[in-house]
Formats: C-alpha cells, structure tokens, sequence
C-alpha cells in the first residue's frame, strides 16, 4: 500500500480517534457540570431552607407580638414573613405538577427569597431527580410543612378578627399562642428533616462524582497517549503537505524578511492583493501599507522585531496594485528557522473590508432610531452631555426642547402600528425641515422627540420652539381613509451652567413638556431651572418618595360609599370602594393630592394592585355580606393597562381569594380607556369572560365619549358629576344628562349619577330614569369595614 494510500486511512483512525476523544472529554465535562449542578441546587436548597426557617421563625415571632400587644405592625410583619415559606410551598406545587409551570415556580422561589441564577438547577432538580431517596424524603418533609403554614395564617386571621372585635378574648388569644407554639415545633421538626436530607444527597453527589471523574480520567488518559503515537506519525509526512497547504489556502500568507521585504507569498495574496507573484516577491512590505496607518501598532512591530512577544494581530488598510484600498486583518507571527539560525515573519492576511463596511453600519444603527433615521436617545444624551461641558467652560448658550406628539396614540390605535410608524416619518421630517443646520434633533422613544437649539438664548429658542410647533399644528394625517389631525407639546428649558447634570436636565425639560400638555396641549411651554412651575411640578414628583413610604408603613385604607337605586328595587347592595391615605400626623391626605402624581409618575398600578388585593381579602373574610353584595366597583387607573401582567394579577386574585367574579365591577374613566383603547378592551374582554362588570367613569368628559362605547364591555354608564353637579340650574348640564342616560339606555346599560347632593337632584334624576344614583344626598363614604357590617342600606 503507497503512502498516498496510506495517508487518507490514517486521517480517518485520527479522526475517529479525535472524535472519540472529544466525545468522552465532553461526557466527562457534562457529568461533571451536572453534579455540579446538583450540587449547586441542593446548596441552594439548603440555603433556601435557612431562609425558609428565618422566616418561619419571624413570622411566629411576629404573630406572637401581635397576640400579646394587638400591633397591627407585627401582624403586617409576620404576614410578610409567612410570605417566604408560602412562596417555597407554590413553588413546589409548580415543579410537581403533571406540567411544569415554570413561571409560577420561578414566582414562588422568588418570593422565597432564592436568588435568580439558582431558580433553573432548582426546578431541574425536583423536577427529574426527586425520585433519589434523599431527594424524596426531603421533599416529603417539605410537603408535611403545607397544612401547618396554612393553619399558622389561619391563626394570624384569627388573632386579627379578634383585636378587631371591640372586646378581645385574652383567653382565646393564649390558645392562638400556644398553637402557635406547637406550629413553630412542627415546623422546625420538618425543617431538620428536610436539611438532613439535603446533606445525605450532598455526599451522595460528591461520591458520584468522584467515581465518575476517575473513570472518565482513566479513559481519556488512554485515548491521549494512542492519540500521541499517531499523531507522531502524522507529523512526520506533515512537512510533505505543508507547501501544499501554504498554495491553496484560501486566505493569504506572506513569508517577510527582518529586513522587511516579502520573500513568498502564497496564490490567495496574489488575488487579494492584485499582484502576480513576480511582483509581490521583491516588494517591501511597508509600501503595501496606507501611510496614514503604517503607526497603528508600532509598538508591537517593534516587540516583535526584538522578540519580546512572538506574534499580534492589527487592523489596517491596505493598497492593492489598482490603488483601491481594502481593510486586513493581519496576524504577523515571529518563526525561527534552525537550518538558518536566523528568524523571518510570517503574515495572514483576511480581507475583512464587508465585515468593516457592516460594523459601520451597525455602529450607525446603534446611535440612530431605524424608524426615522434620526440620533437615538442614547446618543442624544451623549450630545447634550458635551453641551453642558461646553457650557460649563463658559462663553456658550444652548437650549434643550422636549416634544410630544398630541393624539398620537388614538391614530396610533385606531388604524394601526403601520400607520403610527408613517406618521412618526412624516412628523420626523417636518421637524427636521424647519430647523437650523447646528440643532440637532432625536427620537428619543415612542411619540418623543428631543431637540438641541444650539447658541440661542430662550427668547430665540421660543421662536424656534413655536416654528416647529405652527408646522405640526392641525396636521392631517391620512391612511387608508381615515384622517388624524395631530398637533404637539414643547417644553422648552435653557442649558446652563448650574445644571447638575444631563438627568436633572432631561427631567426639567420633561416637566415643562408635561405642563404644556397639562395646560391643553399644541404649546410651547418655557420654563427656567429656578421657575416657580417647575418647582412645584418638582414637589408633584416628591409624592413618588412619599407613596412609596406609605406602602411601607401601612398607612393606605379604604372607604366606601354606597350607590342607591333611584326607585325602590331589588337590587342588592352596590358601593363603590374609594382609597384613602393617612399622613404620618394621622390626618388623611385628600385624594386629589396624591392620586394625580400617582397617576403622573407611574405608581398608580400598585395602588390598583393594593386596592384589589385588600378588597377580595376583605370580601372572601364577609361571605354573609357576598351573597347580598349585587356589585362592590372598583377603580382602575389607566396607568395600569400599561403594566405587562396587570390582568394575570387580578385573575390570580380572584383564584386566591375565591371571589365571584361578577360581584365585582371596575370602572375605568373614558379619557382612560381612550389613551389605552387596546390594552383597555383586551383587559376587559379577559375579565368580562369570566362574570366581571365594567363601568365607564366620569362619562362624558373626555373628547371621544359616545363613539368608543361600541367597542368596549361596557355594562354601566356613571354619568360625570360636572354636569350632574348644577343639574337643577343649569339647563346645558340638564340636558348633556339627558342625552348620556338616554343613549345608556339604548345601548341596555345601567346609568349612574354621581355627585347627588340634594333632594331635589335625586327627584329630577329619578324623573329622567337615570338607575342609580350616588353622592353624599345617598350615603357619605365610611370605612369599608362599616359597609361590610351594614344590615341594611
């Protein structure tokens, strides 16, 4: 058999053999990563049951406080701390379960205190080894806490009815607490078992990994030393095929002189470069360079001249033979040659001139929006940061503008993200057109658009601010038939040297926007760093800090205010729950105080969130008052439609707290459900399935009013209290009454009166036929408990 022969059998046992290798060095690596792994999850248990006990063990500490002192603090505190080892319970029914919910699990580990990069190995570990008996009987005592965490809740429930009664049973308390007591044994019982059990599979891993490992070792040992032995033989005919390889490589290798001149050079430079090999042989090596790049890497070339270092890789431009230049990525490697005893270089050479030209573009595409080709926000705010350090350095004066687009979402909505993204062009363009060659224009997100009017004090920038707004104003956005017209808000603030940075910038700029939305909208609102305005739009924003308090010091509770049919019926009772805040003086804060800025800075989804939670708790605690309840309503703000998983949360809240869905009836305003049509309308659908009402609050009073009722659920119509509220003088407010209960009507749905205040205003709404009628004539709001006690309305 020939060496020819020989060759290609040989590549193929070498193969084989490497294969076989690699194959065992990533089994060996796989079961070793896997025990790891199980390791690193029964760790993460083991942590996660000192969790589970610290806050088992707070939470009896807790419920033990609130039974000797009646603080309701403690009982907000332990039920916080129970929240951990329930959290760890649901998260275990998820991974058990006939089908992995692995977004329930990763929620429970979560809630039960488990940090995010160990939920996975977790899940993984009951999910498919809980089979093993150190696993089960971990698991089995993880199970036997269930009926105890249930029952020590119930015994927090229990202790709180009983401090809410007006005469608490001392005795019936001591009771509590000593079950809790026994609880608190059981559960620490349990626990011990479980981190027994832990440990037993901790070793157990560790003994199979060790025999794994030594196994896998004993086998790859074999196969390197047989790989060893071929591979001599191999290289020994490598020298052979080496001149072959350096022919037809499809990249381009060029063998360089110390002196710099280029000794060989391989086919594939030649038709990189342009040249014929005749050429390329006696040519130095630096005239294929761009001279504006021969210093890039200088100190390298330099290295590897004395041979300090033994290779690097650079990038630069090259000149071919035609003088088009093209980007290479070069790897020069220093070689010593023994025959010679002397060094040369070799060089791979990869015409990299796409892959540069694409990092351009993407460099492009990463400080530019794709829609309208303007800079993005993150370059915007690079730009506006060099302003200010210009300004800083004195002698400069800028401005910074603010731009929202007015009914932008309505078109946006109404004929489609298509249309919304045309529309952003045009809006984009027309900007552009009547702007200065030195502003510079962004968009900055959604309908936003940033601007800096550079070298203009505010007089200039409010001419400027007032152009770009007269050429949007009233335009008529047309798609497939249907018009918009569109207008925008501009808050304009100067660029000056006292500003703390580009946020405090941004957030003024932002502020003075929402101002002049605030103020009707198509304007330019102007406003300094030290304006009055802007400072108390600063002081709205305050209330975010102090919101947040509040949610941890407990200091937000409900009333409710009944609403009354306005003939004598059979409906049952219907009341609508109102929130309410308790400043830490203990004097209750109006609503109108904080529920704007709530509604403003993006925190009023939790209050919904709170709202909702503490109402079905409070219904499922008063199921005498359920059964005669027709409908407890409930307000929602439009901020929260915007909050992915706001509809799972409430559909979770009813499963929790086992409410009949049609009990409940949430209002939602009309300007609320207009800016969030879809989301609004998707929310109301999922609820409306399962038994929900819906009222439409404050109706009326927005700029759509009739023409969105066809497309929502709506199945009550609370008419806004402006027009109710001078109903007996006025005869325009009498009349926009009319027309709304009339219009209700037709489309069979329940009219409501709000803001009823006399008599007589109950008498003349009865006569037009409006259902039900509420304001303080009818019932003034009282705390929510009162309401679910009343015997009758």
């Amino acid at each position: 058999m020939g060496v020819r022969e020989q060759q290609p059998n040989l590549r193929r046992k070498l193969t084989l053999l490497v294969t076989g290798l690699g194959l065992t060095i990533v089994l060996t690596v796989g079961f070793m990563v896997a025990v790891v792994q199980i390791q690193s999850a029964i760790t993460a248990y083991t942590f996660g049951e000192s969790v589970w006990s610290r806050a088992q063990v707070d939470a009896v500490r807790h419920f033990h406080r609130f039974g000797e002192t009646g603080r309701f603090r403690e009982l907000a505190q332990a039920r916080q701390s129970l929240m951990v080892p329930i959290g760890d319970l649901h998260a275990r029914l998820a991974m058990t379960a006939s089908e992995l919910d692995w977004a329930r699990a990763r929620k429970g580990l979560e809630q039960g205190g488990i940090h995010p990069d160990d939920f996975t190995r977790m899940i993984l570990l009951v999910r498919y080894l809980s089979w093993l008996e150190p696993m089960e009987t971990a698991i089995n005592a993880w199970q036997a806490t269930d009926d105890l965490l249930m029952e020590m809740d119930q015994i927090g429930n229990a202790m709180e009815r009983e401090w809410l009664s007006e005469s608490p049973d001392r005795s019936h308390l001591q009771d509590l607490e000593q079950r809790l007591s026994t609880l608190d044994d059981q559960l620490r019982s349990r626990a011990l078992v479980f981190r027994l059990a832990m440990g037993e599979a901790a070793r157990w891993a560790a003994g199979f990994l060790s025999w794994v490992s030594a196994g896998f070792l004993a086998l790859v040992t074999l196969l390197s030393w047989f790989l060893a032995v071929q591979l001599v033989k191999l290289l020994q005919r490598s020298e052979q095929s080496f001149r072959s390889i350096f022919e037809q490589s499809a990249i381009g290798i060029v063998q360089i002189d110390p002196a710099g001149r280029i000794v060989n050079a391989n086919q594939a430079t030649c038709d990189i470069l342009g040249y014929s090999r005749e050429e390329l042989v006696p040519h130095s090596y630096r005239a294929l360079i761009h001279p504006e790049d021969w210093e890039i890497e200088k100190e390298a070339r330099v290295a590897i001249n004395r041979g300090d270092i033994d290779n690097y890789t650079t990038e630069h431009r090259l000149v071919r033979k035609s003088g088009e230049l093209l980007w290479a990525r070069l790897t020069i490697s220093r070689v010593w040659d023994a025959a010679s005893h002397s060094f040369y270089f070799t060089t791979v050479l990869e015409d990299i001139s796409e892959s540069h030209r694409l990092s351009t573009e993407l460099s492009y595409l990463a400080t530019h929006d794709s829609l309208t080709d303007l800079i993005n926000r993150r370059a915007f705010e690079q730009q506006l940061a060099s302003h200010l350090g210009r300004v800083r350095n004195g002698g400069e004066q800028h401005a910074l503008c603010f731009i929202d687009l007015d009914q932008f979402k309505v078109a946006n909505d109404t004929s489609g993200h298509d249309a919304g993204d045309q529309l952003l062009r045009q809006v984009a363009s027309i900007i552009q057109k009547n702007l200065r060659d030195t502003d510079i224009l962004a968009r900055l997100g959604g309908d936003e658009f940033g601007l800096i009017l550079q070298h203009c004090d505010l007089d200039i920038a409010h001419r400027l601010a007032e152009k770009v707004r007269a050429s949007l104003d009233h335009l008529v956005f047309t798609w497939r038939g249907t018009s918009h017209t569109i207008s925008c808000s501009i808050g304009v603030v100067p660029i000056t040297a006292e500003t703390t940075g580009i946020s405090a910038l941004m957030r003024a700029a932002d502020i003075a926007c929402y101002t002049a939305k605030d103020g009707g909208r198509n304007r330019v609102c102007l406003m300094a760093l030290d304006d009055e305005q802007l400072a108390t739009q600063r002081g709205e924003m305050e209330w975010l800090s102090r919101i947040q308090t509040a949610f941890q010091e407990d200091r937000f509770f409900l009333e409710g205010q009944v609403i009354a049919p306005s003939r004598h019926s059979n409906r049952g009772l219907r009341y609508e729950v109102l929130i309410r805040l308790r400043a830490p003086d203990g004097k209750v804060v109006p609503p109108n105080a904080f529920l704007p800025p709530a509604e403003r800075f993006g925190v009023a989804g939790r209050i919904d969130r709170w709202v909702i939670t503490h109402v079905l708790e409070a219904l499922s605690r008063a199921p005498q008052h359920l059964e005669r309840l027709d409908a407890c309503h409930i307000n929602l703000s439009g901020r929260s439609f915007d909050q992915s998983g706001f509809a799972d949360f409430v559909v979770s809240q009813f499963t929790r707290y086992q409410i009949p869905p049609h009990k409940i009836c949430f209002e939602i305003t009309e300007t609320a459900a207009v800016h969030n049509l879809l989301e609004a309308e998707a929310f109301m659908k999922r609820l409306g399935d399962m038994g929900c009402q819906f009222a439409l609050d404050d109706f009326g009073s927005g700029l759509s009013s009739f023409g969105y009722l066809r497309q929502l659920p709506v199945t009550c119509l609370k008419i806004d209290g402006m027009f109710v509220r001078d109903i007996l003088t006025n005869d325009t407010d009498l009349a926009m009454v009319r027309a709304i209960h009339d219009i209700g009507h037709t489309m069979h749905m329940t009219t409501v009166a709000e803001y009823v205040e006399s008599e007589q205003a109950a008498a003349l709404l009865t006569d037009i036929g409006v259902d039900l009628l509420q304001g303080y004539w009818v019932h003034r709001p009282c705390p929510l408990e009162d309401i679910l006690n009343m015997d009758d309305v």
